[in-house]
């Protein structure tokens, strides 16, 4: 496999997914016959359309699950990113983030929330 051929491969993981991680360039770079045995099965239970809405619905799943797991703050954000991007509020993500905090704790919602934050990149209020 050609350098340009894993150019055009992730190219073509960004038009369908709607964002590329570091995770993703080396992975293509480094074992691209196991990321093109993969792709099925991302397609099944994420980036397809099935049931749930692959745009709005499905991202807010995945920011829900990587906060709940503490994901990078840079992976969530780029999940909050495309909630918005599909029709998302930044509410409709800050109320999907919200539920983890019962389940899993401040910390994971700690997280998701600074990844929001990053995304939506709200007014904050400072202490003088």
């Amino acid at each position: 496999m050609t350098t340009e051929e894993k150019r055009s491969y992730l190219g073509k993981m960004r038009r369908h997914r709607g964002y590329i991680l570091d995770m993703h360039k080396i992975l293509v770079s480094a074992d691209f016959d196991w990321v093109q045995a993969y792709d099925p099965f991302a397609e099944a239970t994420y980036t397809g359309q099935r049931l749930l809405d692959r745009n709005k619905t499905k991202e807010l799943l995945q920011i829900v699950v990587e906060a709940a797991l503490r994901a990078d703050v840079e992976q969530i954000q780029a999940h909050v990113e495309l909630a918005l991007k599909e029709g998302a509020t930044p509410q409709e993500v800050l109320e999907a983030l919200q539920t983890v905090v019962m389940p899993m704790g401040m910390l994971a919602f700690r997280r998701g929330l600074q990844a929001w934050a990053a995304a939506v990149k709200p007014e904050v209020v400072e202490l003088d």
